[in-house]
């Protein structure tokens, strides 16, 4: 093994540029194939900081039905926007669920926020008081919550929102913005906290106005797009979960139209989907080390050739079919595992620069690392074993008359 490393070495080293040019194929391979797997991983790792800020005893229900632990069971996906599903009767049966300490609903509110010459495009919400008492992942900052769902034209804008409308620095409590021309007034100012997050944008850029205002906004037309529930910190989040949905299906004669979620769900959920996501683009990227594979098997076979007198004398001196296959084996895989050393060099070089330059940390793992490794070397065996494969069967006389 010792000879045939060092063997390697010399025919890498005696051919430096094409030597360059064959691995330079399976370095943007696997760099491509690492950094977009480390990528996915730090998303992943992003959404459940996110999911568990809710806190473990957060529920939620939305229109449509998905099977989380099965997505490919949902049915009519146009229920999953659809405003029309659930009731305010759905949010009072709950209400009177023992173990659920707070209910809200969310409606969306189509328009902009704007103040004088400012405008700022935040997603406007209705819901009850007690919304953010449902998430763990907002809380007041300035001013103060409104008090109930009928408190009239006025507003809880998030800490972003406030500094694009009026600047940072100065007080928004009490100014007076314009949704759709209607005015309303400031009364709060919420901060996310989940500051250092890749959807921190989403936390950080929310305005928030009694349900009841944003239906008549609607032109008096109930949309509750989903509803948070929290249950007691005692209290068992599986079977009230069962509870709820056992509720709803009644009050929705038997239709399975919706979907109860609790934070082991939503994490099963977006890892679905988010590693479905990463495998297909990471499928795509492995493309290009077939394509480096490709030139790695045909520069080894113009080595083979070029080296076929090496071969017949090695034969005539008393090599064996094994040991010469080995050699031409051991240069390929060297090639392509130095080209995985590179790339991975450069991913975590890439990684750094993304972790420095956006919201979102790579999270180039251990299992990562030996992705990598564990990729190259399968690529040096596979596409270099037809030539060394050529190479064990040359016939020592005719190799020794090649010219």
């Amino acid at each position: 093994m010792k000879d045939n490393i060092k063997s390697a070495l010399n025919s890498i080293y005696s051919n430096k540029v094409r030597s360059l040019l064959t691995v330079l194929g399976i370095v943007i391979g696997v760099a491509s194939v690492t950094i977009l797997i480390s990528l996915g991983q730090g998303l992943k790792n992003d959404v459940t900081s996110i999911v568990q800020g809710f806190g473990s005893n957060v529920m939620f229900v939305m229109s449509g039905k998905i099977d989380p632990k099965d997505t490919k069971a949902m049915q009519n996906p146009g229920n999953l926007l659809a405003g029309d599903i659930l009731t305010l009767e759905d949010i009072s049966a709950i209400e009177k669920i023992p173990g659920i300490v707070a209910v809200s609903p969310m409606t969306l509110v189509p328009g902009n926020l704007a103040y004088e010459d400012q405008t700022a495009s935040p997603t406007l919400v209705g819901a009850f008081p007690n919304m953010l008492e449902s998430l763990g992942i907002l809380q007041i900052e300035q001013g103060q919550m409104f008090s109930t769902a009928a408190d009239g034209f006025v507003v809880v804008i998030s800490d972003q929102t406030a500094t694009d409308l009026f600047g940072a620095g100065v007080d928004p409590i009490g100014q007076t913005v314009t949704i759709n021309k209607t005015p309303f007034t400031v009364v709060g100012t919420t901060s996310s906290t989940q500051s250092n997050s890749l959807f921190s944008g989403e936390s950080s850029n929310f305005a928030i106005m009694p349900f009841d205002t944003a239906t008549g906004i609607n032109k008096g037309v109930v949309k509750i797009m989903r509803i948070l529930m929290k249950a007691g910190d005692t209290a068992d989040v599986k079977n009230l979960k069962d509870e709820i949905f056992s509720t709803l299906l009644t009050l929705h004669d038997g239709e399975e139209d919706f979907t109860v979620f609790t934070q082991d769900d939503l994490l099963s959920l977006f890892d679905q989907f988010l590693s479905l996501a990463t495998a297909l683009v990471s499928a795509i990227a492995a493309i290009s080390l077939v394509v480096g594979g490709i030139g790695i098997m045909n520069i080894m076979l113009v080595t083979v050739t070029e080296r076929t007198r090496e071969i017949g004398l090695r034969k005539a001196v008393g090599a064996t079919k094994s040991k010469i296959m080995m050699q031409f084996l051991t240069e390929s895989i060297f090639i392509t595992a130095l080209g995985g050393i590179i790339g991975l060099l450069i991913s975590f070089t890439v990684g750094a620069i993304v972790a420095a330059k956006t919201p979102l940390t790579p999270a180039i793992t251990p299992e990562v690392i030996l992705t990598a490794i564990g990729i190259s070397t399968v690529t040096g065996v596979v596409f270099g074993l037809w030539p060394a494969f050529i190479a064990a069967q040359k016939d020592p006389i005719e190799a020794l008359r090649y010219e």
